[in-house]
């Protein structure tokens, strides 16, 4: 037997393998109801922010316009996972901004209902 044959065969080393220059992908190409979701996630973030940094800083005597700011979040943060689940749909586009925005969207939404719950 003549193992020569075998010896010649290329072995391909996985290691060795260089990987592909990552691309760069236009921001058109994603989703655009995921771009919408994300957005009004970040929108409902910055007001929960703010609702809290004016409450601390007149100490806990914000009065009924915190409590409003709250309330917009939380419909818009409704509206928001509605148009993130929508956006599921699409088809042929990337749908990172699609994820966030619906999972973001829950989060705030479950966080600010839970207030809501505890303090009612």
């Amino acid at each position: 037997m003549n193992l020569k044959f075998w010896d010649k065969k290329k072995k391909i080393k996985l290691d060795e393998k260089e990987d592909k220059p990552a691309k760069r992908i236009p921001l058109r190409k994603y989703t655009k109801g995921g771009k919408i979701s994300s957005l009004t996630a970040l929108g409902s973030l910055v007001m929960i922010v703010l609702a809290v940094l004016i409450s601390t800083l007149m100490r806990g005597h914000a009065g009924i316009y915190v409590g409003l700011m709250l309330f917009v979040s939380l419909i818009a943060s409704a509206i928001g996972f509605g148009i993130g689940i929508k956006s599921f749909d699409e088809e042929n586009r990337f749908m990172r901004y699609t994820y966030i925005g619906t999972i973001a969207n829950a989060a705030i939404w479950i966080f600010i209902l839970g207030i809501y719950l505890i303090f009612v």
